[in-house]
């Protein structure tokens, strides 16, 4: 039996995991893109100051015959230090190109659908790996938020480009990006180098700057013992705040740039190193613009910063109850003229009031259409739901019991019970019933809960645990 088959997770959560850890492992020593830049912080300054005082050295002894050899030596120092100092740049550069391939591969499709599909599936499994408010969940949700917001920002900016929400001249020359989802291998290789790594960049790295020493020392104290995740005073944010913007745009200038070409091709490598640069500097406009908002292309990282910091809070009061209302923040900023109206209904209509991964709990129909006098759990596992408070769920329970081979159904809102009227609904049962439906469908519920026996939510996190249960999605791929 292979170690794969062993373990406790699909081959596709492992993969995810695997993904994450590329970017925010739980612990340092896995040489992931996040350790990369706390590396280059900490270390590279003092690697930098001394090649200047090995120039500084060299230009004072220059043209002194009796110092030739010193010379010599100082100059292969620098030789040697720089050539070090670019290894290392281009390590960097390495590793985030392997984790941009890697959210390209397992949330793209080759057509839209598939697409949307597989993005669902990513963000997901994201989700149904938190088990929610314990332990150390804060920690969780920010090792997980970067990737989740990357392809969030990656689905925005396919309906941003269909319906032209932002005039942008970097952005107008992809509208026609959507026909790699017919099957063009230029537009598909086109998107991928000069869209789809700058998008991922600019989201995954959008706060970057919070990995360096100083920003670090206001998270955590001088001795590392502060809570990083506590509220803190007005004077810390703002300091934070400028530190943050400083060190991103300098990661994303000095500490990454751009890839070396290889070949001796001149007028490929002109070609190279001008697309190259190109997207380089849309990238570092757009991360610029998410935290100083003059030109409204930020809004892209922006609006998804924003939802996933409800999503996938680190704030000690997280409540997955909260999670539906994810949507009603990024509608409010739109209404006050926060955000751009059109790309804030374009990002509600990609996500729905619903996340992906969230736990539902509905009132079921017999075959004549009528409503039982009970209720099931689903999962929600698609993207673009129709009616935004209409999500595409996967059924995880029949009879409240639970199983592995649901269908994939639309949950109706007069049936979803996250809606008051529809739990009132089910209060004419009894409790009697109620108490004996959540006891077949929770093996851990409190006393507390009885008093609640009709649940707005579920929590799906236990039932995820399963291999056999994590493969929500396969009917959606037939």
């Amino acid at each position: 039996m292979s170690a794969q088959s062993q373990n406790p997770d699909s081959i596709y959560t492992q993969q995810v995991k695997q993904l994450i850890n590329m970017i925010y492992p739980q612990e340092a020593g896995y040489g992931s893109v996040f350790e990369d830049a706390r590396h280059y912080f900490s270390l590279t300054p003092s690697l930098e100051n001394h090649i200047t005082d090995l120039k500084v050295e060299l230009k004072k002894i220059e043209g002194n015959k009796k110092k030739e050899i010193l010379a010599e030596q100082l100059a292969k120092q620098i030789k040697n230090s720089t050539e070090k100092l670019e290894e290392e740049r281009l390590a960097r550069l390495e590793r985030l190109d392997a984790v941009c391939n890697k959210i390209i591969e397992l949330s793209e499709g080759d057509n839209w659908q598939e697409t949307q599909q597989q993005s669902a599936k990513l963000l997901g499994t994201l989700m149904l790996l938190t088990p929610g408010a314990e332990g150390n969940f804060a920690r969780l949700h920010m090792r997980l938020k970067p990737l989740y917001k990357a392809v969030l920002t990656l689905r925005l900016v396919d309906r941003l480009l269909e319906h032209d929400t932002i005039a942008h001249r970097y952005l107008s020359k992809y509208r026609e990006a959507s026909s790699r989802f017919r099957g063009n291998r230029y537009w598909q290789e086109k998107w991928k180098v000069e869209l789809g790594r700058p998008l991922i960049t600019a989201a995954l790295l959008q706060d970057i700057g919070l990995q360096s020493p100083a920003s670090l020392t206001i998270l955590k104290g001088e001795n590392g013992d502060l809570d990083e995740f506590r509220l803190l005073e007005e004077s810390q944010r703002k300091d934070l705040l400028k530190l943050n913007y400083h060190f991103t745009l300098k990661y994303l200038s000095d500490g990454l740039g751009i890839p070396n070409y290889i070949g001796d091709i001149k007028e490929e490598r002109d070609r190279f190193i001008l697309v190259h640069k190109e997207a380089q500097d849309f990238m570092l406009n757009l991360a610029k613009d998410a935290f100083v908002s003059k030109t409204g292309l930020g809004e892209i990282v922006k609006i998804p910063q924003i939802y996933v910091s409800i999503i996938l809070s680190t704030k000690s009061d997280y409540s997955r109850l909260s999670l539906p209302k994810g949507y009603l923040l990024i509608e409010q900023l739109a209404k006050k003229n926060g955000l751009n109206k059109q790309l804030a209904q374009d990002f509600i209509d990609l996500v729905g009031y619903f996340p992906q991964g969230f736990g539902i709990t509905f009132i079921p129909v017999n075959d004549n259409g009528q409503e039982k006098d009970q209720y099931e759990y689903a999962i929600v596992i698609g993207l673009n739901p129709a009616n935004p408070a209409e999500p595409l769920c996967k059924i995880v329970t029949r009879n409240q019991k639970f199983i592995a081979n649901g269908a994939h159904e639309v949950i109706s809102k007069s049936q979803n019970l996250y809606f008051p009227a529809n739990r009132k609904k089910l209060m004419r049962v009894g409790k009697e019933k109620l108490n004996q439906i959540m006891s077949q469908l929770s093996n851990n519920f409190t006393p507390d809960e009885i008093d609640n026996l009709v649940p707005s939510f579920w929590e799906p996190y236990d039932y995820f645990g399963f291999k056999k249960h994590q493969n929500l999605w396969a009917k959606l791929n037939k």
